[in-house]
């Protein structure tokens, strides 16, 4: 089996569309042009993994100023990336993570999420990384805290998914 992960470009629009769909309630699905926004503003912080030459999952980054207290205010989804990102950001926000459905439980979710730690961390300096995730995305949750994030916050009713979910914001600290 053929697989690779490299840097998102505009044309994979389609594809990470695709598992966009796939992987997330109606209500807080992201649209192309956020992706698009994305890919153009920090192509380094954007992966996708292809399998036998299909978009299989993805990755999403940006760069935020690090602050030791958290501003829940920049969790916000769709937000525009050009008002949020920092080339020079000490903390890697993670803003979406997802793999098709006949891919998932094989350990590429976590790939995507150990190559884009690695890829970032050797151009960038660091200090955390953090992401938020619904309290009802249990297998998410698993991955990132078997990659050392520990829950730092809650957001009452973030997801505007069927049960208003909560947001649980995770994050991890790096020693540089």
């Amino acid at each position: 089996m053929k697989i690779s992960i490299r840097n998102a470009e505009k044309d994979d629009i389609e594809g990470i569309m695709s598992i966009e769909h796939e992987s997330f309630h109606t209500n807080i699905a992201e649209n192309s042009d956020t992706f698009l926004e994305r890919i153009e503003t920090f192509s380094h912080g954007f992966l996708i993994i292809v399998i036998e030459g299909e978009i299989a999952g993805y990755i999403s980054s940006e760069l935020w100023d690090y602050s030791e207290n958290i501003d829940t205010g920049k969790f916000v989804l769709g937000h525009s990336i050009a008002e949020t990102h920092r080339n020079d950001g000490k903390e890697l926000y993670i803003s979406s993570i997802a793999v098709l459905k006949k891919y998932r439980g094989k350990g590429y979710g976590n790939a995507l999420f150990s190559e884009l730690e690695k890829h970032i961390t050797c151009k960038y300096e660091i200090a955390s990384i953090i992401l938020i995730v619904s309290e009802n995305w249990h297998a998410a949750k698993s991955i990132y805290e078997k990659n050392g994030f520990r829950q730092v916050h809650v957001i009452s009713g973030f997801f505007d998914d069927e049960n208003n979910s909560d947001a649980i914001v995770m994050r991890k600290n790096r020693s540089n």
